[in-house]
Parts: C-alpha cells; sequence; structure tokens
C-alpha cells in the first residue's frame, strides 16, 4: 500500500544525565527536501542521520526537531576560550597602566560573554550519541506508521472514487454506440438533402465510404477503452507498496488526455455532460494522488 508523504513522528528517551526528544514532520513536495534544526554542536551528525530518514523516505518536505537537555555539567562539553580570554586580560592591564591605573579584573564578567563559550564537540558522551540515533530510529517508525495509516486513508478513498469513474464510463460507452450510429444517420441524411437540391449526381458507395469515415472520427469506442485501462492500472498501483505516486500521476495525466479527446469528439450534449463530470472526478484524485510518495 502506498504511503502518505504528509506524516508525524516523535520520541523521547531520558536517562538521568540528559533527555533528547526528536519530533518529525512532513507535507508532500516533488523531491525529498530534509530540514534539520539541531543542535550546531551535532552538525557532524547530521550526514549519518540524513542516510537513516533517506532509508525510510524517498520524497516530500521532511522537518526535523531535536530537543537535546543535557542534566550532567560533567558532560555538557561546554569549554571557556582561554586564549582569547586571556588575551583580553593582558590587553586591558596594559590599557590600566597607560592610564596610570590599577587593573583588577572581574572574572564574572566572562560568565555574560557568549563569544567565549563553546561546545566541545568531540567530548559528546559516546553513549549520548547512541541514545541520539536509536531514538531517532524510534521517532522514524513512528512517523513512517503515521504516513502509511495516511496512506491507507488515501488508498481507499481513491479505488472508491476509481470505481464511480468506471460506472461513468460504463454511462459513456451505451451513449456512445448509439451516438455513433446516430451522427451517421444525422450525416448521411444532411448530405442527401444538399445533392438532392443542387441536383448532383453522387456515387452511393463512395459515399457511404466518406461517411463511414467521417462517422469513425465522431467514434470514441477506443478512447474508452484505454481510459478504461489507466483506471485498472490507477486501481493496481494504490494496492502496491512503494514509490508509486509519480506513475500514479501519469496515468491521471493519460486519462484526462483520453477523456479530453472524447468531450471533443463526442458532439452529444449527455455524453459532453457526463465528461465534464469525469474531469471533475479525476481533479480530486489528482488532488488526492498529490500526497502519496
Amino acid at each position: 500500500m502506498a504511503s502518505s508523504m504528509t506524516g508525524y513522528g516523535s520520541a523521547t528517551a531520558d536517562r538521568s544525565s540528559w533527555s533528547v526528544t526528536w519530533e518529525i514532520r512532513s507535507v508532500n513536495s516533488r523531491y525529498l527536501d530534509l530540514k534539520w534544526k539541531i543542535p550546531p554542536s551535532l552538525f557532524f551528525m547530521q550526514g549519518k542521520w540524513q542516510k537513516l530518514v533517506r532509508n525510510h523516505a524517498s520524497r516530500g518536505r521532511v522537518e526535523i526537531y531535536l530537543d537535546m537537555r543535557i542534566l550532567d555539567p560533567a558532560i555538557l562539553g561546554m569549554e571557556l576560550d582561554r586564549t582569547t580570554a586571556v588575551a583580553m586580560v593582558k590587553e586591558l592591564n596594559n590599557l590600566a597602566g597607560e592610564l596610570g591605573q590599577i587593573f583588577t579584573p572581574d572574572l564574572n564578567t566572562f560568565f555574560r560573554t557568549q563569544a567565549l563559550w563553546k561546545e566541545n564537540n568531540l567530548k559528546i558522551h559516546p553513549d549520548l550519541l547512541q541514545d541520539l540515533e536509536n531514538c531517532l530510529n524510534s521517532a522514524l517508525e513512528d512517523w513512517l506508521a503515521s504516513r502509511k495509516a495516511e496512506g491507507l486513508h488515501l488508498s481507499r478513498d481513491l479505488q472508491q472514487k476509481v470505481l464511480e469513474l468506471d460506472s461513468l464510463i460504463g454511462e459513456l460507452e451505451g451513449l456512445a454506440a448509439e451516438n455513433t450510429r446516430q451522427r451517421f444517420n444525422d450525416l448521411k441524411s444532411r448530405v442527401g438533402r444538399i445533392l438532392a437540391e443542387a441536383s448532383m449526381e453522387s456515387d452511393e458507395q463512395r459515399l457511404l465510404q466518406e461517411l463511414a469515415l467521417m462517422a469513425d472520427r465522431l467514434d470514441v469506442s477506443e478512447e474508452l477503452t484505454r481510459l478504461r485501462v489507466h483506471l485498472n492500472s490507477i486501481s493496481i498501483l494504490l494496492e502496491t507498496s512503494g514509490e508509486t505516486g509519480r506513475r500514479l500521476d501519469f496515468l491521471l495525466q493519460e486519462a484526462f488526455r483520453e477523456i479530453n479527446t472524447c468531450a471533443n469528439k463526442c458532439q452529444n450534449p449527455d455524453m459532453s455532460r457526463l465528461a465534464v463530470d469525469f474531469k471533475v472526478r479525476l481533479e480530486k484524485c489528482r488532488e488526492q494522488i498529490q500526497n502519496l510518495e
């Protein structure tokens, strides 16, 4: 069964030293577009984590959030930029000497100087990294289950719409057979009247051949047959797992092309009305299919 590109998943891991929560939200998109919101200290892990996400999705705009709270100061990995701090103190001491003043540094000032503090990636605890990966996998599984549930709902709705479209084809086929015969007779009568009024002799066999060719141009049986084939292919794809959205979209385009040809050829108000109804229902199917992966 096809999966939806729309979904939500989350997972949390709580430990005595840290708490991590992953949240994943996705909507439909032509390609796979990953947006990460993680602490800068974990940017070096993004490449590895992207591979995990790609194992679960091939299309969609995916936003991935990480809420990480370190509860143990010993593993926070914060470091003071000592080189810069010492240089700053020396410069201020030199300035005080030039001004003839005594300089006594207030080290508490460094608490308020954000630029002097940095997180040391090399000190991130390996157990924390493992928890982050395991928790991400859990969130991905939750996200995938959400997308599958949405995909099942969409597929069932689309299957019902396909049945309705198939029923409309049956109505069109019933009208098409009578329409072709009627149009042939109308053309024959009209040509006969024109020839009679013009007092022209005609080759009846040649005339019938030409009329048959003209009537054949009004015949939509081949288009309706192809239309039914496209709907059957759509129905089969809706039961298939994996990436089916692009193929479904292509089949819908072909179905639109066939029904447009029918509408142009039939020259019958009842068939035109059914063709318009058919296209409206096809458009609703297209809106649904845009969400399938």
